[in-house]
C-alpha cells in the first residue's frame, strides 16, 4: 500500500513539474509575441525606453501606439491626404520585424541626413523602407505605398524627429 502511495505521490509531482513548465513557458512566449497597445509612446514599465521627440507636422498625424513582444515599439501614422506610416524602434539589435511587411525591392540606396546614415530599400513611385541607427535604438520607417517623393519630404521629419531615451520606469 505504501508503495502505491509513494509512486502516486512522485506520479503527482512530475505532472505538476509538467504543468509548471508549460505555464512558464506559456508566459514566456506570450511575452515575445505579446501585443499592447498604448495611449502615449512610454514603453518604461514593459520595454525600459520611451519617446522623447516625435516628428511633428500639420499633414503627419500620429494615430495608434503598440508595444510589440514586449521589445519594439510600433507608431502608426496617417499622412494627409491618404497614406499611411509604420515606424518601429527597438534597441539596437532588436528583431524589428521587418519580414512582416512581405516586400521585394529592386533598390536599395544608403544616404546621410546629418549625421546619420539612413539605408533606403524601395520600387520605384511604390513602397519603401527606411532604416537607421541613432543613440542606441535601431528605426524602422515603413510607406506600404506611397507617392513619388513623399519618402524623401518624410525622411528628415522622421530621421531627425525621432528620438527614443531609456526610460527609468522600467
Amino acid at each position: 500500500m505504501e508503495v502505491r502511495i509513494l509512486a502516486a505521490l512522485a506520479l503527482g509531482g512530475v505532472l505538476l513539474a509538467a504543468v509548471l513548465i508549460t505555464v512558464i513557458a506559456a508566459l514566456l512566449y506570450s511575452r515575445r509575441t505579446g501585443t499592447y497597445e498604448y495611449a502615449r509612446p512610454d514603453f518604461g514599465r514593459r520595454a525600459g525606453f520611451r519617446a522623447r521627440s516625435l516628428p511633428e507636422s500639420d499633414i503627419v498625424r500620429l494615430e495608434r501606439i503598440f508595444l510589440l513582444g514586449g521589445a519594439v515599439a510600433q507608431l502608426e501614422y496617417n499622412v494627409e491626404p491618404q497614406w499611411k506610416l509604420i515606424l518601429r524602434v527597438g534597441r539596437a539589435g532588436a528583431d524589428l520585424r521587418e519580414e512582416d511587411f512581405e516586400q521585394i525591392f529592386r533598390e536599395q540606396v544608403t544616404l546621410y541626413h546629418r549625421d546619420t546614415r539612413v539605408n533606403i530599400s524601395q520600387n520605384e513611385g511604390g513602397a519603401a523602407m527606411l532604416r537607421w541607427t541613432k543613440n542606441g535604438f535601431d528605426y524602422l520607417l515603413v510607406l506600404p505605398d506611397s507617392e513619388m517623393g513623399l519618402r524623401g519630404g518624410m525622411m528628415p521629419l522622421f530621421v531627425q524627429g525621432t528620438e527614443m531615451v531609456e526610460s527609468k520606469t522600467a
